[in-house]
């Protein structure tokens, strides 16, 4: 049987290549919303949730996740704060999905912090933690327990687990592999780097620790483990070779639209730029092939 999320990628990839490769056109691949503020957790590296801003209404989102397709966006993720607690009246996340899937996305993924049943029509799930247990929890709050009681109680295909790796919990990754290598709901695990985004402090990578991290990676999916990063983009943060910001990206976030992120200006930010999911995004649009590879574990 034909899996028809792959076909559209398929479908949808070959129409990017031709038009971004041939005409040599800058088009954004990926187009991201954050829909509410709002966040049952309080996780010390976050600076985008718990500060008081309305969430997006269910008109303006609409006026959002357009302006993205318009912009020639078919792929869309939807994050938060915590989107499960998104509402607007009787609406909640899975009308914002449908509504998305109405507009023409051909492929929706959903962050989420895993605290709440794990039950959405969307193609994927990311859900985060970020280390076993007393790891975890230190870092976000208590909520190890709970999250993996939801990804085990969930039908959803496609669960994928995101790490932030800090200096706290970045000698944990063999570990938190193993364990989480045992949990069947689980597809696989895609590790971010934590990005500073007031100068340095106690959750700071170093340039050296990040390339150390790196080369413990590689080992780690050379053994076997499902690591989602590819081995291209990881050796692009290695080599600090990938381009950004790049206009392969854009955010809608509290009624505007961003290029790359909500930092974008912000150089310092920039080059310690630890969502390895825009290194992920430069190389499949260059058409690496072991980028394009990876990715299709997502689907």
């Amino acid at each position: 049987m034909i899996n028809l999320n792959r076909f559209s990628f398929y479908q949808s990839s070959f129409i990017y290549i031709i038009k971004t490769v041939l005409f040599r056109k800058e088009i954004p691949f990926i187009g991201g919303i954050a829909i509410n503020d709002k966040c049952n957790l309080h996780c010390q590296y976050c600076s985008v949730s718990n500060r008081n801003i309305p969430d997006l209404s269910f008109n303006e989102i609409n006026k959002g996740l357009t302006d993205l397709y318009n912009k020639g966006m078919k792929y869309l993720y939807i994050e938060g704060g915590e989107p499960f607690l998104w509402k607007d009246n009787s609406k909640n996340l899975e009308d914002i999905i449908q509504l998305a899937r109405d507009i023409g996305f051909k492929f929706i993924t959903v962050y989420t912090n895993g605290t709440f049943p794990i039950e959405t029509k969307a193609d994927t799930v990311f859900v985060s933690l970020d280390g076993l247990g007393h790891i975890n929890d230190a870092i976000r709050g208590k909520s190890f327990d709970r999250i993996i009681s939801n990804i085990k109680s969930s039908y959803h295909r496609k669960i994928i687990i995101n790490c932030t790796l800090s200096s706290k919990n970045k000698d944990e990754t063999e570990n938190f592999c193993e364990a989480l290598s045992k949990i069947k709901n689980i597809k696989g695990v895609f590790f971010y780097f934590y990005t500073p985004n007031n100068g340095f402090d106690d959750l700071y990578l170093s340039p050296d620790n990040k390339r150390k991290i790196i080369k413990k990676l590689l080992y780690l999916k050379r053994k076997g483990y499902n690591i989602l990063n590819s081995k291209a983009a990881l050796k692009s943060v290695y080599y600090n070779n990938w381009k950004r910001p790049n206009g392969l990206s854009y955010l809608f976030a509290e009624n505007k639209i961003y290029k790359c992120c909500r930092m974008i200006g912000n150089t310092a930010v920039c080059e310690d730029c630890g969502y390895l999911g825009f290194t992920e995004i430069f190389h499949i649009t260059r058409l690496n092939p072991n980028a394009v590879f990876t990715a299709f574990k997502y689907l």
